[in-house]
């Protein structure tokens, strides 16, 4: 039950900071005034806004039942490495080879994480 909890949150974080992303390319706009603090917010952003907060509570509910030293790298390297490969196909980021290589590092080292004793 823990893995496919992990995998949601794997999917909620990643989601929530490409649609963020997405969203605050067409036009996120934060200002303070002299009448307040105003924010104008596009709808892909506030999507990925709730994603990650969505992935924040249940990075705290997997944090309690499991252990940090397991859960805390296995969740930066996945998510880094979705992040990366979506902002590849997405976003039109350049991947270099030795990214390339670190993404396989890092799948490597999630892999090892992930084996049990």
């Amino acid at each position: 039950m823990i893995y496919v909890m992990f995998g949601i949150y794997v999917i909620l974080a990643s989601s929530g900071l490409l649609l963020f992303k997405a969203g605050s390319t067409s036009g996120l706009m934060l200002q303070l005034n002299s009448l307040g603090f105003h924010v104008s917010i596009n709808w892909l952003s506030l999507v990925g806004i709730v994603c990650y907060l969505g992935s924040f509570l249940l990075w705290l509910y997997i944090v309690s039942q499991t252990k940090l030293t397991w859960a805390m790298p296995l969740s930066v390297g996945l998510i880094n490495t979705v992040i990366y490969i979506a902002s590849a196909i997405f976003f039109k980021e350049p991947i270099g080879v030795m990214q390339v290589i670190g993404v396989f590092l890092v799948a490597a080292g999630v892999t090892l994480i992930s084996v049990q004793k």
